[in-house]
This record gives C-alpha cells, sequence and structure tokens, in this order.
C-alpha cells in the first residue's frame, strides 16, 4: 500500500495543482464572479471523484489480501490519497496568499469595499477566492464519497464538518470579504497531509512504533499548533481588534466601484465571521489538548485498551488516562477536525 500510495499521490497532486493554476491563474484585478465558484465546483469535484475511483481500482487490483478490513479497504485507501493531492494544493496556495497580506492594513485583511488601485487586496483575492473554490469542491466530492461508502466512510461528524464549512465558504465567497480570515482556515489543512499517513498505517503494512508514523503524527501535531491555534488566534484577534474598520461598516459610504461584483457586506455577516472563528478556536484548543495527551503518554510509553472509554475524547477521564494508540472513534474525531 505504502509504494503505491508513493506513486499516486505526486500524481493527482500535480495534476490538480497544475489545472487549479490554468484555470485560476490568469492575472487580474477583476473579483471572480458566481460562474467562476460554479465552474471551479464542476471542474474539480467530478476530478476528485475520478482520482478516487482509479485509486480505488488500481489499490483492489494490487494489494487484493488487505482490502477486506475498513481501514486497509479500497475506499479508505483512495479517500485519503485524494485528500493528501487537494490538501497540498489548498495549503501551498493558502500560504502564498497569507504571506501576501501580512503587512496589508487591516480594513484590507477584512476586505474593505474601497481598495486603492493597484493594492494587495485587488492583487491578491482573486487566487483567495479561487483557492476557497478548490477546497469547496473537495468538500462536495468528499461529501458524495463518503455517502456513497457511508459503511467505510461514514460519519456524522464529517458530514456536519464538510456542511459548516461549506456555508462559511458560501458567505465568505458569496460576499467576497475577509481574505486574511479565508486564507488562515484554508492554510489550516496543512495538518491534513500528516494526518492521512498516519490514517492510513495499516493500508501500508506499518506499526504505530515505525519511524514513519511517528514523524507523521508529530508533524501533524506541530502543523496543528501552528496553523489551527497560533495562526487561527492571530485571525481572530485581528477581526475583534479591527472590528470598526470592517467591510459591514463601509455600508453608509458612497457606493464603491466594485459593489456589482463585491456586494456589500452586511452587519451579521462580521459578527457571524467573528462567532465562527471564537468557536473554531475553541474547538481546536479542546482537541490540541487531547493530541498533547496522546503525545505524553507515547513518551511515557504508556497506551490504554483500545476498549477503554476513558480513553475517548470528551470522557471526564480521558486527560488522565491519555495513550498513544488511535483508536477507531478518535481517527473518525480527528479526521472531523
Amino acid at each position: 500500500g505504502l509504494d503505491l500510495y508513493l506513486q499516486l499521490t505526486p500524481i493527482f497532486t500535480l495534476v490538480v495543482a497544475l489545472l487549479f493554476h490554468h484555470h485560476a491563474g490568469h492575472p487580474s484585478t477583476t473579483p471572480r464572479s458566481a460562474g467562476d465558484w460554479f465552474w471551479s465546483l464542476c471542474i474539480f469535484s467530478p476530478l476528485f471523484g475520478l482520482m478516487h475511483a482509479l485509486a480505488h481500482e488500481v489499490y483492489r487490483a494490487r494489494v487484493r489480501e488487505y482490502c477486506d478490513a475498513k481501514k486497509t479497504s479500497p475506499h479508505w485507501f483512495a479517500s485519503h490519497v485524494v485528500s493528501m493531492a487537494h490538501a497540498v494544493v489548498v495549503t501551498v496556495f493558502a500560504i502564498g496568499n497569507i504571506i501576501a497580506f501580512v503587512y496589508a492594513p487591516a480594513d484590507v485583511k477584512l476586505g474593505t469595499r474601497f481598495p486603492p488601485d493597484g493594492d494587495v487586496w485587488l492583487m491578491r483575492y482573486p487566487w483567495v477566492s479561487a483557492t476557497g473554490e478548490l477546497f469547496t469542491a473537495w468538500l462536495l466530492y468528499d461529501i458524495v464519497s463518503v455517502v456513497y461508502a457511508w459503511s467505510t466512510l461514514g460519519s456524522w461528524e464529517t458530514i456536519a464538518h464538510h456542511l459548516g464549512f461549506a456555508v462559511a465558504a458560501a458567505v465568505l465567497r458569496g460576499f467576497y470579504f475577509a481574505p486574511w480570515q479565508a486564507s488562515v482556515c484554508l492554510a489550516m489543512e496543512a495538518s491534513t497531509p500528516f494526518l492521512n499517513i498516519v490514517m492510513l498505517r495499516e493500508a501500508f503494512g506499518l506499526e504505530k512504533s515505525d519511524l514513519l508514523i511517528k514523524g507523521s503524527f508529530l508533524c501533524f501535531a506541530f502543523n496543528f499548533f501552528f496553523f489551527r491555534i497560533l495562526l487561527l488566534g492571530a485571525a481572530t484577534l485581528q477581526v475583534v481588534v479591527h472590528f470598526p474598520e470592517g467591510p459591514w461598516n463601509d455600508n453608509d459610504q458612497k457606493a464603491s466601484a466594485y459593489e456589482n461584483v463585491c456586494p456589500r457586506v452586511p452587519a451579521w455577516a462580521g459578527l457571524g465571521l467573528v462567532a465562527v472563528l471564537l468557536g473554531a478556536g475553541m474547538l481546536m484548543v479542546i482537541w490540541f489538548r487531547r493530541i498533547v495527551a496522546l503525545l505524553l503518554a507515547a513518551a511515557a510509553g504508556s497506551e490504554p485498551s483500545a476498549n477503554d472509554e476513558d480513553s475517548l475524547p470528551g470522557s471526564p477521564m480521558h486527560a488522565s488516562t491519555p495513550g498513544h494508540q488511535l483508536t477507531r472513534e478518535e481517527e473518525l474525531a480527528l479526521v472531523s477536525v
């Protein structure tokens, strides 16, 4: 399984990256339209589905002896291969967008309706929007694949996670604002490739003690902390501190030259953005505590039983009985995060 994974993921990732760059890479200061969003979904969601089908059939043909168990099944393998391909491309472009906005004024980071000519908002926001479209296309594909292969991939947590992100993407993309916060949320995918490797341990025929699995989980934990705790916290703080400078307060000013393609942002959208970021931040902190508990337990050499209910997230005792073995429930929950 590992050899096949190393063969398929670079090819899939390269295909997605090249097609995405061609689709969204025409330099322009014109904001992307609803039609662009529609075509992104029409192009990339079927592409992800085709990649899933290809990985599924190749895995089933070449790794027959592993196909019976859930975590070594073709759908499990194919889902994580596609997840890796999308996450790498989304992360790379999202980080580029973050860097472009680092020194931008607060109102530009929040998506002012009155950007100065030549400003980074005009030059970079089409890329932010296109990256969000790619991520939304993956969400659509993954919802369909989870429902289709429910016995293997089914998880109500995953469905809820994807629908929540789709709604948030629709609001940010629909009103065309908060490029900095949108880029940070997209960059949180940086931890996904490493988690995928951990999740495919059994398909790879590896043990928890193998260096690849240990290293991947450590990289997952580091990226989780940096992008989903520190960077998300900074993006949230930026909104709270500079809330009066947000585009939702531009509505009493003169009409914007970009109003036809950049609709005015209602006040509820700004408040909703703050609420979503605060809620996401609290969830990430809760889950990072669990990740730290797993790391500390691994360092101490302890390992609870996979059937020990006290080791599950949310249990009152899980903090005192941590272990580095990820149960099925924990792994599904980590995927939903």
